[in-house]
């Protein structure tokens, strides 16, 4: 008759104990979902600079340059959350590069075509730095 009564405990602790546990992943973290992300305190610097720079060697006006800028700051989400999927290297370098193509393609939108020329002659000269 005892064992009755303690049922019902047991029971709940199994069952409280499977609802509130965690999903982990092998390596015991935590599984991020992509609503964890919460903006880095330098994505506004970031963002600011990016803009910055371009609207002093393309000659932007300031609506251009604040579209850049929104621009790149609505872009800092995806490209800070590559890092952390659990993904192989090559994947996340894959993932970046289309990133990369994706944002140009606004920007592409954004600046006029002699814009844009100038900026990827500037991207590229960089990325051979």
């Amino acid at each position: 008759m005892k064992y009755l009564k303690l049922l019902p405990v047991v029971l709940s602790v199994f069952i409280c104990n499977n609802l509130f546990a965690q999903d982990t992943l092998s390596t015991g973290k935590p599984v991020k979902t992509g609503n964890e992300w919460k903006m880095p305190g330098d994505a506004l610097t970031r963002s600011k600079k990016f803009s910055d720079n371009l609207k002093a060697k393309l000659g932007l006006d300031d609506a251009t340059a604040q579209k850049v800028f929104q621009a790149y700051l609505a872009n800092t989400k995806s490209v800070d959350e590559i890092p952390m999927l659990p993904i192989t290297g090559d994947e996340k370098t894959a993932r970046l590069k289309a990133n990369k193509i994706a944002f140009d393609e606004t920007l592409k939108g954004i600046l006029s075509p002699a814009q844009f020329d100038k900026y990827s002659k500037l991207a590229t000269v960089k990325a051979h730095k």
